[in-house]
C-alpha cells in the first residue's frame, strides 16, 4: 500500500447531480498534484443533490483555500472536510487451507469474523480504520492471502449538516 507523507483529509461534498460534475472537482485535485486517494459518489434523500465523498492527501496549510475553491464551483451546495480517522471494511480472501485454530484466534484478535465461506476460499472481513486493515494484513499475508480490498469510508452520522445546505 503507498505511503504518503502528509495526512489524508476526508471531503464530504453535496452537489447538484450534473454531467461532468466529478471531472470539474477532481480538476481542482489534479492542478495541485493532490493525491486522491478515494472516490465515491452517492445519491442522497433529496432528490437532485450527490454526495461526493474524496480521501485526498492536501496539505493542512492549504485546506482551508482550497476548500473555498471548490465551494465555487456552481453545482456545489456544502463542503466539509474531516481527519482520517473514519472507519473502513477489508475483505481478505485466504485459501482454505489456512483456515486453523491459529487464524480463529487471529481473528478473533482482530474482531474480524468470517463473512463468507466457499469449496476452496473463504472471506474474512474486519472494520476499522486503515491502520488496523493494515496490521491485519501483513498478519494474514502469506500464500493463503489470495486478495485483499477495502471499502469507502463509513460514518454513522451525516457528513454534512444540513444547516450548512
Amino acid at each position: 500500500m503507498k505511503k504518503t507523507a502528509f495526512q489524508p483529509t476526508i471531503f464530504s461534498i453535496y452537489a447538484e447531480d450534473k454531467k461532468g460534475l466529478v471531472g470539474r472537482i477532481l480538476i481542482y485535485f489534479n492542478r495541485k498534484s493532490y493525491d486522491v486517494i478515494s472516490l465515491n459518489v452517492a445519491r442522497t434523500d433529496i432528490s437532485d443533490l450527490v454526495m461526493l465523498t474524496i480521501e485526498a492527501v492536501v496539505p493542512a496549510a492549504e485546506l482551508l483555500p482550497f476548500v473555498e475553491r471548490i465551494k465555487k464551483i456552481i453545482e456545489v451546495y456544502a463542503v466539509s472536510t474531516y481527519a482520517d480517522n473514519l472507519k473502513k471494511t477489508g475483505f481478505y480472501r485466504m485459501g482454505s487451507a489456512a483456515l486453523n485454530s491459529e487464524l480463529w484466534l487471529l481473528i478473533g484478535k482482530y474482531g474480524a469474523y468470517l463473512s463468507s465461506m466457499g469449496e476452496t476460499t473463504f472471506v474474512i472481513s474486519k472494520t476499522g480504520s486503515d491502520g488496523d486493515l493494515e496490521e491485519l494484513y501483513r498478519r494474514l499475508e502469506g500464500p493463503h492471502l489470495l486478495g485483499f480490498c477495502k471499502s469507502g469510508l463509513i460514518v454513522e452520522e451525516s457528513l454534512v449538516p444540513f444547516e450548512e445546505l
